[in-house]
């Protein structure tokens, strides 16, 4: 009986120990943070007058009197926001307290969101060894996401290798990152010529070539619509669906015809993008076989050529009240939904 009642006050003890321990690394932590806080305003109060008074060296002390990880965040923050050679007294500013060199070790030995963070940093920095430490980081992280985001820096440093070497050092087999898309639409004009041929490669990751698809699309314009209406027929749905997104976007002589051929594919992502580009690009001599298309299947078909003909106008219109006039259908059903949400926008 006697243990019983000495372990109970044992164990009333250790949690009286562990709630103190609790409650002071709150405490601690709170501190810490109006401490970080307190840092943060006096260096962005620095860092606005210098853009007025350009005292390079108050600011210099300001941004050594914060912590490492104070500097760079609030350094990113205002670089994102200056340009010209405001922008640039400040770069030079943060080099010479050794900003870039924290950055660096943050990029080396931080966890996953910090080496990220750092890799963002590096390419605002642009320091002397910001390209030596980012390729170092590129060849040797461990972590597929962070060498997405040292690719990105790279590329916006104008210094990434060629692409089909950086998507080996990345290792996109079964990747799908949205980041990959964002790396592409980053992509210099001067070699948007990497992505096309990486795109029209049957070999390549069918998610990667979409990817790059898009990319072209949005900054390539017409120059690539050929390679738009060959690939709307290719093996991967994936792929062909994004060529056919970017016809919408960029257009085609022959985009009626492949359009009209797409439609009529087996699978429903290629149907979809296909009427959703006929709605983009006008046609409605495409009014038919987008009538068809209402009888999908598939409900993100059916709304997609529903939405195709709402965008054509009245002749849309008629058709579309036609279709809600005839015998209850999933073809009624849609067009009657379609026509409840109003004129196009």
């Amino acid at each position: 009986m006697w243990y019983i009642w000495d372990l109970s006050i044992l164990l009333s003890a250790l949690s009286l120990v562990i709630m103190l321990f609790l409650i002071a690394r709150r405490v601690l932590q709170e501190r810490r943070s109006k401490a970080a806080a307190g840092q943060r305003r006096q260096l962005l109060t620095a860092l606005i007058a210098f853009t007025e008074n350009r005292d390079r060296e108050a600011l210099k002390t300001a941004i050594l009197s914060a912590s490492a990880g104070v500097a760079i965040n609030a350094g990113f923050e205002l670089i994102s926001l200056l340009r010209g050679e405001e922008h640039d007294d400040v770069l030079a500013a943060f080099s010479e307290c050794g900003l870039p060199a924290l950055v660096g070790r943050q990029l080396e030995k931080g966890n996953g969101a910090e080496r990220i963070h750092a890799a963002e940093m590096l390419a605002a920095l642009r320091s002397e060894g910001a390209v030596a430490s980012l390729r170092s980081a590129l060849d040797h992280d461990h972590s597929r996401e962070v060498r997405i985001a040292v690719a990105i820096a790279l590329c916006d440093l104008n210094s990434l290798p060629p692409l089909g070497i950086a998507l080996r050092k990345i290792g996109v087999a079964g990747q799908r990152s949205r980041r990959l898309i964002e790396l592409f639409r980053r992509f210099p004009p001067t070699r948007l010529d990497e992505l096309a041929d990486h795109a029209a490669r049957a070999d390549a990751v069918p998610y990667i070539r979409a990817a790059a698809i898009d990319a072209l699309a949005r900054a390539g314009g017409f120059r690539f619509a050929e390679l738009f209406a060959r690939l709307a027929s290719d093996a991967s749905p994936e792929v062909a669906a994004a060529a056919l997104r970017a016809l919408g976007l960029t257009a085609h002589a022959d985009a009626p015809a492949i359009l009209t051929t797409a439609m009529a594919k087996g699978d429903w992502e290629v149907r979809s993008a296909a009427a959703d580009a006929a709605g983009r690009l006008g046609l409605a001599e495409l009014g038919q076989p987008l009538s068809k298309l209402m009888d999908d299947e598939v409900w993100s078909v059916r709304y997609a050529a529903a939405n195709a003909l709402r965008s054509f106008g009245l002749p849309g219109e008629r058709l579309l009240r036609q279709i809600a006039d005839s015998e209850v259908s999933r073809s009624q059903r849609t067009a009657s939904l379609i026509l409840a949400e109003g004129p196009a926008a």
